[in-house]
């Protein structure tokens, strides 16, 4: 197996060590036909796009668009962070993103006491499950990024919500925190490499072996093929 897309990459707009270019020549060079950029966006306090630096990451991902738009298609994305037990997220206003992952993320600055205390205590595992699908409900998103990573949740809950709302549940590859019974659900999955550096787009073995083990047929991958 072998992916056909990249969806969540970084780069150094929040904190990997390569450029936006680098990414897209790395995934022409693994042979993707896709790729995502998708930094983190602004709540994170540690490594959130700055806003001051927003449009000159947009601005850099559409001239990778248009630079190699013969050889590879790129989508100018962006990686949430659930900041509120309401579903509330720090999607920047005024941008129309091609891709919008969500995430919890230990740093990202939540919106009120009562979401930190129960993010940072992991207390009440049901209304941390209900913030992601309430973030869900509220539409335009396309991956739900590392589920339970950094907080417990209900997998099967949040994978009816996925696809009732058209949403990926995402299998990732630097966070290896899914079991095969984490993800015994009825969903459809996308692979992602999250790569921190350029040489990672596209790379995602750990990821492809617990597909392997937990006997997910590629009917139900989004970007994933035979060799």
């Amino acid at each position: 197996m072998r992916l056909s897309a990249d969806y969540h990459t970084h780069t150094r707009f929040s904190h990997a060590s390569g450029s936006v270019e680098d990414n897209v020549r790395s995934a022409i060079a693994a042979g993707l036909e896709t790729v995502g950029i998708a930094d983190h966006s602004i709540a994170h306090a540690l490594y959130g796009i700055k806003k001051r630096r927003l449009n000159d990451y947009v601005a850099d991902i559409n001239r990778a668009k248009r630079k190699y738009e013969s050889r590879i298609e790129v989508r100018c994305g962006i990686e949430l962070n659930l900041i509120g037990l309401d579903g509330s997220t720090d999607m920047p206003s005024d941008y129309d993103f091609d891709l919008v992952i969500l995430g919890y993320h230990k740093a990202a600055i939540c919106k009120d006491f009562a979401t930190t205390w129960q993010f940072f205590t992991g207390a009440d595992k049901q209304r941390i499950t209900d913030s992601y699908v309430k973030a869900i409900q509220k539409g335009n998103i396309d991956i739900v990024a590392h589920p339970g990573y950094g907080v417990p949740v209900d997998y099967t809950k949040i994978a009816k919500a996925c696809s009732e709302y058209g949403t990926w549940f995402e299998i990732n590859n630097k966070h290896a925190d899914l079991t095969e019974e984490d993800i015994a659900v009825d969903t459809k999955f996308v692979v992602s490499s999250d790569a921190h550096c350029a040489q990672n787009v596209g790379r995602a073995p750990r990821a492809l072996e617990l597909i392997k083990r937990a006997g997910i047929g590629i009917s139900r991958i989004v970007n994933v093929e035979e060799d």
